[in-house]
């Protein structure tokens, strides 16, 4: 997911809706931290019980009482594997394993791309001396990889549960983005930068996004959530840019360029020197961390990277905590049972 300025992001990350609270989410956020026992400060966070709107206050509640300290408050990571990490890796889930991508870099053409089960064990390489690796997703028992070099079939892949490689047709060039949901695959090709879908169960692919002619630009980092795609655009746009899957109506611009993007059912979470929330139907974003290169959510939490740690919070604002103490300032991935980066020459767990 990161590469060069044409098929390419780089190896590094660029570097969440605030109303007066009613006086009942105010009272839910002071019962939430005394059951919770949290008291971690917010001097890295700009939000608390301030996002809560009126008509949200008792939908806030119960999630709110759930969200106490991972681990007690404090967590200790699980070293998954050792890989190599001198240049950009890309980490992706599927339901059994972590599967990372990338390496050395294309200097010396010896990118790879391997696994390890999440529940720890032996790490898997899967292919190797790959000229470059730069995108990763997973959906289900299967991981997706757009990648260059010896002993691929074609830019795009897709590695199957007993750990043989597929390759998938792909129209329009290199693929400068992929995302990938239960039905389909999705991708930016760098000829022209439409975006194209594909049926996971096979069949022809489909031009979902058109370049605009006139203002479209370079495009990298898609991503797909419910109904909609987002994925960041270049040029005169420049901007976040959301469009319905099904190409029926025109992108819009939802809000600054970000490489990385999470979602939960009401709100887009980016990072863009910071951490940023922001309705889907569009609206002013929210400043949740003053710093943070990348993010993602689960039910309860926003976890992130800064460059010096993993840190989390609840949604409401409350319960800021440092997880682990790390350098890495991307390549982050959460499910129901763990939080996941690459790191010190490492995939890294903590364990929910």
């Amino acid at each position: 997911m990161r590469k060069d300025t044409a098929a390419r992001q780089p190896s590094q990350a660029e570097a969440l809706t605030r109303t007066k609270p009613s006086s009942h989410a105010a009272s839910a956020l002071l019962l939430s931290a005394a059951l919770a026992g949290c008291g971690g400060s917010l001097g890295e966070a700009d939000v608390a019980g301030a996002s809560l709107e009126k008509g949200q206050a008792e939908s806030a509640l119960a999630p709110t009482l759930a969200c106490a300290p991972l681990c007690n408050g404090s967590c200790t990571p699980i070293d998954l594997a050792t890989i190599n990490t001198n240049g950009a890796i890309n980490i992706a889930l599927t339901d059994q394993y972590v599967y990372y991508g990338g390496g050395y870099g294309s200097e010396v053409s010896n990118d790879e791309v391997g696994r390890v089960p999440k529940a720890g064990g032996a790490k898997t390489v899967l292919i190797n001396r790959l000229t470059y690796v730069t995108e990763l997703v997973g959906s289900g028992p299967y991981a997706y990889f757009s990648g260059s070099g010896r002993g691929l079939g074609s830019n795009l892949n897709r590695v199957n549960p007993d750990g043989t490689i597929t390759a998938l047709p792909v129209t329009g060039g290199y693929p400068s983005g992929v995302a990938v949901d239960s039905t389909h695959i999705y991708w930016i090709g760098n000829n022209q930068y439409n975006i194209y879908a594909q049926p996971l169960s096979g069949g022809t692919a489909s031009m979902v996004v058109p370049r605009d002619p006139v203002q479209g630009g370079l495009r990298t980092s898609l991503f797909a959530d419910g109904d909609s795609l987002y994925y960041r655009e270049l040029g005169s746009l420049s901007s976040t840019m959301k469009a319905p899957k099904s190409g029926a109506a025109a992108p819009i611009k939802l809000t600054r360029t970000s490489w990385y993007l999470d979602f939960d059912d009401a709100n887009v979470y980016y990072a863009a020197s910071g951490v940023y929330r922001i309705p889907k139907s569009g609206g002013t974003a929210d400043k949740l961390a003053a710093t943070g290169t990348r993010v993602v959510v689960d039910s309860e939490r926003i976890y992130w990277l800064d460059g010096t740690a993993l840190r989390a919070m609840c949604k409401d604002g409350t319960g800021a905590q440092v997880l682990a103490s790390t350098g890495e300032s991307y390549n982050l991935a959460v499910d129901s049972t763990g939080v996941y980066w690459a790191g010190e020459g490492k995939i890294r767990k903590i364990a929910k």
